[in-house]
């Protein structure tokens, strides 16, 4: 935790709980239960409002999306890879929700409803997560032979390091930006402070827009490069 000047905007500071010696960021933790609660409950409500018809707002709102990322997943890989088409938009969905929540006043100075993504744990969770996937899908489709591109102490590096740049891509864009506004605001007077949290929230919400689509984009490109360690 890190406070920036005299402007009592706390950077890195979390709502923690210690149980058995672990401490957990536990503020963290509801928030991104939050979220995967809301994208799951708005799936199910798309499911049972699903018509052949004319479709509603939320019903077009998926379509679309769907839509958009089959013709990504697509043009970088080719439609063997349409599985990968579900992953890529709940990550997508998930981390926008989990990252607008951010914009409910909350708390301040402290958030009760911080950007997960501002949490370097989360960001470590999701791309441990995708990267498990990408090997278990090189895996199964090569078996053992998928095992012969690690040979290669280049490749070993370059494997290691994909979890770590895909962490702090989405880490530190929402870390940094945060650290920024309030560098700006404590140059400003106190009665200013609110327009500084609503500045950061602004940026929050245009940031974590971007970094979700370049999280789910990553995925893709990942399971691109492992297609084609497969297949070539």
């Amino acid at each position: 935790m890190g406070v920036i000047a005299t402007v009592n905007i706390p950077v890195g500071d979390h709502i923690t709980r210690t149980i058995y010696g672990m401490t957990f960021n536990v503020d963290t933790i509801w928030t991104t239960a939050l979220a995967g609660v809301i994208v799951i409950t708005l799936g199910l409500v798309m499911r049972v409002k699903l018509t052949a018809g004319v479709p509603g707002g939320l019903q077009l709102f998926f379509e679309s999306l769907v839509d958009f990322v089959e013709e990504l997943v697509e043009s970088s890989i080719g439609k063997r890879a349409s599985r990968l088409v579900p992953l890529a938009v709940a990550l997508f969905l998930f981390i926008l929700t989990a990252n607008w929540l951010s914009l409910i006043p909350s708390g301040f100075p402290k958030e009760y409803l911080p950007a997960p993504a501002a949490d370097v744990n989360t960001t470590y969770a999701l791309a441990v997560l995708v990267i498990i996937i990408v090997h278990g899908a090189g895996f199964r489709a090569k078996k053992l032979g998928y095992l012969k591109h690690f040979v290669n102490p280049l490749h070993l590096i370059e494997e290691i390091t994909k979890p770590i740049t895909l962490t702090l891509r989405l880490f530190g864009n929402l870390f940094a930006g945060g650290l920024m506004v309030a560098l700006i605001g404590a140059l400003l007077p106190v009665y200013l402070v609110w327009l500084v949290d609503f500045m950061w929230k602004v940026f929050d919400m245009f940031v974590g827009g971007i970094q979700a689509f370049i999280f789910a984009l990553l995925t893709i490109v990942y399971f691109g490069l492992a297609a084609e360690k497969t297949h070539g």
